[in-house]
């Protein structure tokens, strides 16, 4: 049946009703809106190749009592584009997808564009499957990117092109062949969905426990103790799985421990005048055992030393010293090759700003209230 532009959508309306189910249309402009189907029955099926230009079709509560059809559909996208919703989903179906819909439930199929497509009407129980696991099937699109949706779709979509003119017995095992086909590739979808689901739930277990596990390294951070099997031992969980959780995030848990004492540390530097405690206080008090570890640690992340750092803050704030402190922050991740002249251009600003009138070096002196001295040696 082919309709041409200008014939009225009544005629389509009453077409698709006939050959599946009461439904309305919707049609942007129907003056130049044409489409046609081929239907065919198959067995206890019916099988459609659908062409048309842009429309909706909606099922509602109405059409359902009205015509009492219990039955699933199976709709092919070839080409364009369709949406389904039901049951509060909406999946989009992109060419070579399949999607299977519930006619005893209300739907919407959306085609924004010129389509063609292959719809199959089955009867609910025809794949076997039970109330929960159609309830999970429907309005979800099946891909060819598994090994068993990409070898069943090509087939399914080859013998929802009818039978043909073959004899009953013939056709009958065609839509036998048919119906089974769908419910393998019905029950694929179901184990497919299942896995992702599961994996979904693990991923939501790994992110909690991750948070947990930071929030305890940052209160514990102090902790120079603090190790794989104390923050594992105190989470229950295994060790391997705490460095599974961290691998997951390109990183491991010393990796993860060490930056985040080195940003703290930074942070107390950077008070100046502010803090009394030395470089080897406040690496102790952050974690570190080795005063000598922290400084290498300390340079190889920011570029400088932890007391060239601390400097920084407690000499005078000129725009020369601002350039040096941003050039300093944004220096982590660096390569080390690439920070030797930023730190030679740091080093002899900070001795210019050090310099006296007559030459000499500033004294020897801790920082007090009004000044802008900083300790140094000459």
């Amino acid at each position: 049946m082919t309709l041409p532009p200008g014939d009225k959508p009544a005629h389509w309306s009453s077409a698709v009703s006939h050959t599946f189910l009461s439904v309305d249309m919707r049609l942007e402009r129907p003056d130049q809106w044409s489409a046609r189907i081929t239907a065919e029955g198959l067995g206890p099926m019916q099988t459609a190749s659908i062409e048309s230009d842009p429309l909706t079709i909606s099922r509602d509560p109405g059409h359902i009592l009205a015509d009492g059809r219990d039955c699933l559909m199976a709709r092919l996208q070839e080409d364009g584009t369709s949406t389904v919703h039901q049951d509060g989903r909406t999946e989009s179906l992109l060419p070579g997808a399949m999607a299977f819909y519930d006619a005893s439930r209300p739907f919407t199929l959306v085609m924004p564009e010129a389509y063609r497509a292959k719809v199959l009407v089955l009867p609910r129980r025809a794949l076997g499957l039970s109330e929960p696991e159609l309830a999970q099937l429907v309005a979800r699109p099946i891909q060819a990117d598994t090994a068993l949706s990409a070898m069943l779709l090509p087939i399914i979509s080859r013998l929802a092109d009818g039978a043909g003119p073959h004899p009953w017995p013939i056709r009958r095992q065609i839509a036998r062949t048919l119906l089974d086909l769908l419910a393998t590739l019905a029950t694929g979808a179901l184990d497919t969905l299942g896995t992702r689901a599961m994996e979904d739930r693990r991923a939501g277990a790994d992110r909690a426990h991750l948070a947990r596990v930071h929030a305890f390294i940052n209160k514990h951070l102090a902790d120079s103790g603090l190790s794989p099997e104390t923050i594992a031992r105190h989470h229950a969980i295994s060790v391997r799985y705490l460095h599974k959780l961290f691998q997951e995030h390109g990183t491991t848990v010393g990796r993860w421990i060490r930056q985040r004492r080195l940003e703290e540390c930074r942070k107390e530097l950077a008070r100046g005048c502010r803090s009394s405690r030395t470089v080897a206080a406040v690496a102790q008090h952050w974690g570190f055992i080795s005063p000598a570890h922290f400084s290498r640690v300390f340079r190889a992340a920011y570029g400088m030393s932890p007391r060239e750092w601390q400097a920084l803050w407690r000499e005078p704030v000129g725009a020369a010293h601002e350039r040096a402190r941003d050039r300093a922050r944004n220096h982590a991740g660096e390569r080390a090759s690439e920070r030797v002249g930023d730190r030679a251009d740091e080093r002899r600003t900070h001795a210019a700003t050090l310099v006296a009138p007559g030459g000499a070096l500033m004294d020897d002196k801790p920082c007090a209230p009004g000044q802008g001295g900083a300790r140094r040696r000459a």
